[in-house]
């Protein structure tokens, strides 16, 4: 049988195609050295003497119905006397230390990415272990790296990847949503981390940073990037809010339980996601419900009343409206009565200006949110993640557009 082509499929740097046996599911390539070539130095390219020549092996690519694919070829040990050292010369397509050629590691790191660990790993006829040293190997080696030096807004956010209390920090580019720094636990050091890589020129550079009101970011920034700008992110705000209606709604079921009337605490109990549900989202039974219960209770009345104008003040698509605005709820909110809203406004006032940098900069962590749910399918996809660098480097890749995200092979 006359194949043709083999040659160009089979075509290593140095070496040339001898013989390739095939049968049903196995196929074996044989290489030689190309004569016509000079054996040289890898390490100063001048000409050197062979000492030593083995013959390796490689896998390679699935070859039709053959899942299997083995390339022999030679590898030479050299002496090189213009730099006096020693070294293996073997082709530039093959990984010599995984003994497996470049395009298949690149073909296992594109599966992947779009499946997950496992089912890569049994459409490659490997383990899981192996195909994650692969992928790491072609991730590290390939994925660009991250431009600090144009950096403008980040956005920063604590996100859960385990039981417990397993988070880690993380810090996104605001302008293209690529990640940037990913590091365990959610204290002040844990995001200093990522200032201590940056240079203060780049540090200059950044003019806003999109943060949660809580916790240990904002002291950290506010120390290491004290010109730039502190942005309140508005749906983080408003889910603190939630959390304050959602106090009341609890008080209220206290109070009522108290008194004995069952009948009233399961009604109340039963109304917390139509309380923080927003209007056009509730059926018309939900909202029914709802109606009842805002109007024999005034207290919740006030804070329902409350936090649908909040949505609404923190909507605004000018400057000064919207601070105008925020003024105006957080005085509504004081005269309320309602000691968990007038402690929630009291330190809003404190912080107006990070609050209305939200419309000045058109900065919110919405995208940071979406790349979360992202998190959570990658960590699924993979059954969990133990290597924290591997989880970065697979994060990292996700947040790249499509074209950079694994290399083309040209093999």
């Amino acid at each position: 049988m006359n194949v043709r082509g083999l040659n160009r499929l089979f075509k290593f740097d140095g070496y040339c195609l001898e013989e390739a046996i095939f049968s049903v599911d196995l196929v074996q390539v044989r290489l030689g050295r190309d004569g016509r070539r000079r054996v040289r130095c890898p390490h100063c390219g001048a000409r050197a003497r062979p000492e030593i020549t083995v013959t390796r092996t490689a896998r390679d690519l699935a070859f039709g119905p053959a899942i299997h694919v083995l390339i022999f070829y030679p590898a030479l040990r050299v002496f090189c006397g213009a730099c006096a050292r020693g070294g293996w010369i073997t082709p530039r397509e093959i990984d010599s230390r995984r003994q497996v050629t470049q395009r298949l590691l690149h073909w296992a790191a594109r599966l992947a990415r779009d499946l997950p660990l496992s089912q890569a790993a049994d459409l490659l006829s490997i383990c899981d272990t192996r195909l994650r040293r692969w992928d790491r190997a072609v991730l590290t080696a390939h994925l660009p790296a991250a431009d600090l030096d144009n950096l403008r807004t980040l956005m920063v956010d604590e996100k859960a990847i385990g039981r417990g209390h397993a988070y880690v920090t993380i810090v996104l580019n605001g302008q293209t949503g690529e990640l940037l720094h990913l590091h365990a636990g959610r204290k002040k050091e844990s995001l200093k981390a990522f200032f201590d890589t940056l240079t203060d020129a780049q540090k200059a550079g950044i003019q806003a940073v999109c943060v949660d009101r809580l916790g240990a970011y904002v002291a950290c920034i506010e120390e290491e990037l004290p010109d730039a700008e502190i942005v309140f992110d508005k749906f983080h705000l408003v889910r603190n809010f939630n959390d304050v209606v959602d106090a009341i709604r609890r008080d209220e079921w206290n109070k009522v339980r108290k008194a004995k009337d069952t009948v009233g605490a399961k009604f109340i109990k039963g109304q917390r996601y139509n309380l923080l549900r927003r209007p056009e989202n509730n059926s018309a039974r939900q909202q029914a419900r709802l109606d009842e219960l805002l109007a024999i209770n005034e207290p919740l009345s006030k804070a329902y009343v409350l936090l649908e104008d909040f949505r609404d003040t923190l909507s605004p698509r000018y400057i000064g409206y919207a601070a105008y605005a925020l003024k105006t709820w957080i005085a509504t909110a004081m005269d309320s009565g309602l000691d968990a809203v007038r402690r929630f406004a009291a330190r809003l006032k404190d912080r107006l200006r990070e609050v209305v940098n939200a419309i000045r900069f058109r900065l919110n962590n919405g995208r940071l949110e979406g790349f979360n749910n992202l998190i959570a399918r990658i960590i699924h996809r993979g059954c969990g993640y133990r290597d924290e660098s591997y989880l970065f480097l697979k994060l990292r890749q996700a947040s790249l557009p499509r074209e950079l995200q694994v290399p083309v092979s040209q093999k």
